[in-house]
């Protein structure tokens, strides 16, 4: 794993969860910074995906909650086979990725003794967990905004370069069988690293009409040149 602008973005999206919601007084803060690691994505779309599909996600897992403890109680066992049932909800309606942050949601708000102000109890465990969520997304907008299409040159350019080089020395005969073997399956991983990148690019959303165009073409070139990429390796 490398050192980037995804692990500063968490930081900061921590940083800001647990001042926020130290600011408006609710408790306990760490809930929102647990958030706030799971909601980080790597790019823009995938995090307005995401706060959309965490929403829905935290909404059933605080409603399985409330039902399950007003009906049950909060003993283990319950707690236990409400995760499950969220579990199912959230297969069922194919939003696995909200799972952990729901069952977060879930055992948050059904692990407490409160009797008499539980909505609200309920409602700030909540709202602690959508902090935590709506920061990621903050900061993945205003800070460091990934440039996948200046990624993605760069690193079709470099494996440009090293299937170049090997090129050159399969052609004179100058490779040797294993550190040629060894160097393949790198290339392949870098062109899955490669194709990952685009996927990325391609589906970040353009939010002005004269970028389309531009951005069209771009997709062009580039699956053209990662297309060529993998004919030479």
């Amino acid at each position: 794993m490398k050192f980037g602008a995804r692990i500063l973005k968490t930081g900061i999206a921590v940083t800001l969860a647990l001042y926020i919601t130290m600011l408006f007084g609710l408790e306990p803060v760490t809930f929102a910074a647990v958030s706030a690691v799971f909601a980080v994505q790597p790019s823009v779309y995938r995090s307005y995906q995401t706060i959309l599909e965490q929403f829905q996600g935290n909404v059933i897992g605080a409603v399985v909650a409330i039902i399950f403890t007003l009906a049950f109680g909060n003993e283990p066992f319950v707690i236990g086979f409400s995760a499950i049932l969220l579990i199912a909800i959230c297969i069922k309606l194919n939003i696995e990725k909200t799972i952990p942050l729901a069952i977060v949601t879930l055992i948050v708000i059904m692990d407490s003794s409160t009797a008499g102000n539980f909505f609200l109890f309920a409602l700030s465990r909540f709202a602690i967990i959508m902090i935590g969520v709506f920061c990621s997304f903050l900061v993945n907008i205003l800070f460091l905004p990934p440039k996948h299409d200046i990624q993605l040159f760069e690193k079709i350019l470099k494996n440009t370069e090293q299937i170049t080089q090997w090129l050159r020395l399969v052609i004179r005969h100058d490779a040797e069988h294993m550190v040629l073997k060894d160097a393949l399956q790198t290339l392949q991983d870098e062109l899955i690293e490669t194709n990952n990148i685009y996927k990325l690019y391609k589906e970040e959303r353009n939010y002005f009409k004269k970028h389309e165009f531009a951005k069209a073409r771009k997709l062009v070139v580039f699956k053209q040149m990662i297309t060529t990429a993998e004919k030479a390796v």
